[in-house]
C-alpha cells in the first residue's frame, strides 16, 4: 500500500503522498514533539475522488478528498475514507511545518511537525520524467492533457487540466518544487494544474489503481477544532 501512495505522489495527485510513515508519527508522539491545532482551517474548494485498487489479489474501493487553500493561504486539506472504520481528515501547513491530523470516530486531534522537503528526501523515489502524449480527454466537463511517467515499479498515467474555478496553482507548485528535490528529475514547465483522473499498474503483478475525480465544488468549507479532544 505504501508503494501505491508513492506512486500516486508521482502522479501528483494523491494527498496521502503528503502523511509521513507511521513509524515517523510514532516517533514525534515520543519525543512529545506536538504541534498545537489552531481553532480552524478555512478552504475554498475541494476535489473528490473515487480510489479503486487491487493489491495482493484484494478489491478495495474508497473515496479522498482534497481541499484547496483560501487565496494566498499555504495550507492543504485532505479526507480519506477506504473502507476501513477509521476515517480521517488532515491538515498540511507549509508555512509553520506541520501536520494536523483529525481521527473522527474518537473525536480526537493530533499536531505533529511536519518538513515535506524531508519526507520527500527521504522517500528516494527515482521516476521518469514525465511525458505528453498529445492526448486529451474531457472529466466533468473539464479538458485534460495525458501525462505518463514510471518509475522501478509502476508505469502511470494522469489526466490534468489548469482550468478549474478553484485555487489549485499552489499544489502543483509545492508538489512540483519537492518531486525535483527529491528525485533530481524537473517537471516540465508546461506540466499545469492538477490531476482529475489517473490509471497506474504495477509492472511485476499487474496490479492496477486509480482515482477518477467525481465532484468540483467551489462551496467554502472550514475544518473546526472545537469538539475534539487534542493528543
Amino acid at each position: 500500500m505504501k508503494t501505491i501512495l508513492y506512486t500516486v505522489l508521482v502522479a501528483l495527485m494523491n494527498l496521502s503522498v503528503h502523511a509521513q510513515s507511521a513509524q515517523d508519527i510514532a516517533k514525534a508522539m515520543s519525543r512529545g514533539n506536538k504541534i498545537k491545532p489552531k481553532p480552524e482551517y478555512n478552504f475554498a474548494g475541494s476535489l473528490k475522488f473515487q480510489v479503486t485498487a487491487n493489491h495482493e489479489g484484494k478489491p478495495y474501493k474508497g473515496e479522498q478528498t482534497w481541499f484547496f487553500p483560501v487565496g494566498n493561504e499555504n495550507i492543504f486539506g485532505v479526507s480519506m475514507n477506504m473502507g476501513q472504520r477509521s476515517n480521517m481528515r488532515g491538515v498540511i501547513d507549509y508555512t509553520e511545518k506541520s501536520m494536523i491530523m483529525f481521527m473522527e470516530d474518537q473525536k480526537m486531534i493530533m499536531g505533529i511537525p511536519f518538513d515535506l522537503n524531508k519526507t520527500m528526501n527521504d522517500s528516494k523515489l527515482k521516476v521518469s520524467v514525465p511525458k505528453r502524449t498529445g492526448r486529451t480527454k474531457i472529466v466533468l466537463g473539464y479538458k485534460c492533457d495525458e501525462w505518463v511517467t514510471e518509475n522501478a515499479d509502476y508505469n502511470t498515467s494522469v489526466w490534468m487540466t489548469d482550468k478549474l474555478p478553484i485555487n489549485s496553482t499552489n499544489f502543483y507548485k509545492i508538489m512540483a518544487q519537492q518531486l525535483g528535490k527529491s528525485t533530481g528529475t524537473p517537471m516540465p514547465a508546461d506540466m499545469k494544474g492538477v490531476p482529475l483522473e489517473i490509471q497506474g499498474t504495477k509492472k511485476k503483478t499487474g496490479e492496477k489503481f486509480g482515482m477518477v475525480c467525481t465532484e468540483v465544488s467551489t462551496k467554502p468549507i472550514r475544518f473546526s477544532t472545537a469538539g475534539y479532544k487534542t493528543m
